[in-house]
């Protein structure tokens, strides 16, 4: 795998507020997260001349990096809504940037992603509503797989059977997750849980609970990337992507490999080779937690123990503050809020730039970021070093 150029780093992220933003559209979000990032870098709108963003997935929206732009006063060089699958377009946002300065085609692009999902569905709706379609509705519907829980409950359940995993491992990263959350302010959940209270939150798709769940979240995130030359002249502080790999194997839940083969574990070897990196050299890890169960074949698949120990690898305390590799020490999906990959993105940066506050990691140098869409349809790693 090649690498990804060293000429072009992250300068700059920005969060809005998350949870509930009545009254906000996505384009507001959006326009939000941008200026945050900008701001974080002492730059302005003017100064950007590309753009990538995500569309709403809860009102879908054509062209929506027109619409952004256009909002935001801007006629870039180069502008591109990009979707290749939830959390893992963040990844794809950046490579396309990265691509696109590294051409010399631009010298400062933003990513961005945010929407109202919580506040914009319709009263009496609950779960997170999309209203695009996945392509594999046809033949899953009808027989009652629709959604994303039902689908990752039949990932679990799978686990459970080629592992011997249990509800108390999925409960592992409940519990971690909210706690490292209640050192975020800007998080959602804010109330500490247990074991226990994992174990007695009503089922939603056997055997995930309510507290394997992620967060429906308003709320955006973005990320600014320029030329080194241009970081240090301004004299900022930046943060490297050293790789970044992608593994597609199906779309349809009806073609889903068996956990093994699912394509985390090769966008793994794919981005450790190109980086020089393995498991064992990363400072913080935020990975992809949806559902519990995504961490936990995530784990598995990255290295850092070996498959279906992930359960005891997370009791030992290696994923906590303080441990070997804190995971999602924002809180994640799980607890901080589920606003696509973005925000883990955003953490990484300010754990490798020391800019984490409470949550920071003491001299985090790596970071590895995971990533996938639609039910491991298409996994990404991506790894990240403080300049």
């Amino acid at each position: 795998m090649p690498r990804v150029s060293s000429d072009v780093v992250i300068v700059g992220v920005g969060e809005t507020t998350v949870g509930k933003l009545p009254g906000y559209q996505p384009v507001q979000i959006q326009a939000w997260a941008v200026e945050a990032a900008l701001a974080d870098c002492g730059m302005r709108t003017p100064d950007l001349d590309g753009l990538i963003n995500l569309d709403p997935y809860a009102i879908p929206n054509s062209m929506f990096a027109s619409t952004l732009c256009e909002y935001l006063g801007m006629k870039p060089r180069f502008q591109a809504t990009v979707d290749v699958g939830g959390t893992v377009t963040g990844m794809a946002m950046l490579q396309q940037a990265i691509w696109a300065i590294e051409s010399g085609y631009c010298e400062t692009v933003a990513c961005v992603y945010g929407e109202n999902t919580l506040t914009g569905r319709a009263p009496g709706q609950h779960g997170l509503v999309m209203q695009n379609l996945l392509g594999g509705e046809e033949w899953e519907d009808p027989f009652g797989l629709h959604g994303m829980v039902t689908p990752y409950a039949l990932l679990a359940q799978r686990y459970f059977h080629l592992y011997g995993a249990t509800p108390d491992d999925l409960a592992e990263v409940a519990v971690i997750t909210r706690r490292h959350a209640l050192n975020n302010d800007n998080a959602q959940m804010k109330k500490p849980i247990t074991v226990d209270d994992h174990h007695n939150s009503r089922m939603i798709s056997t055997p995930l609970r309510l507290l394997d769940c992620s967060l429906v979240s308003d709320g955006g995130g973005a990320v600014i990337l320029t030329t080194r030359d241009r970081a240090r002249s301004l004299g900022l502080p930046y943060v490297h992507v050293r790789s970044m790999a992608m593994r597609g194997t199906h779309n349809s839940i009806v073609q889903t490999p068996d956990i093994p083969d699912l394509g985390m574990a090769g966008a793994a070897r794919d981005a450790f080779e190109s980086a020089a990196m393995s498991a064992t050299d990363f400072d913080v890890a935020l990975l992809h937690d949806a559902f519990t169960i995504s961490v936990l074949i995530t784990l598995d698949a990255l290295g850092f123990c070996e498959p279906g120990r992930a359960g005891d690898y997370l009791r030992q305390g290696h994923a906590s503050m303080g441990g070997r590799c804190p995971l999602n020490p924002h809180g994640g999906l799980l607890s901080q809020a589920h606003i696509g990959g973005m925000l883990h993105i955003t953490e990484a940066v300010h754990q490798l730039r020391g800019t984490a506050g409470r949550r920071q990691i003491a001299q985090a140098r790596r970071a590895v970021v995971s990533g996938n869409g639609g039910v491991f349809s298409i996994c990404g790693v991506m790894t990240m070093e403080a300049q």
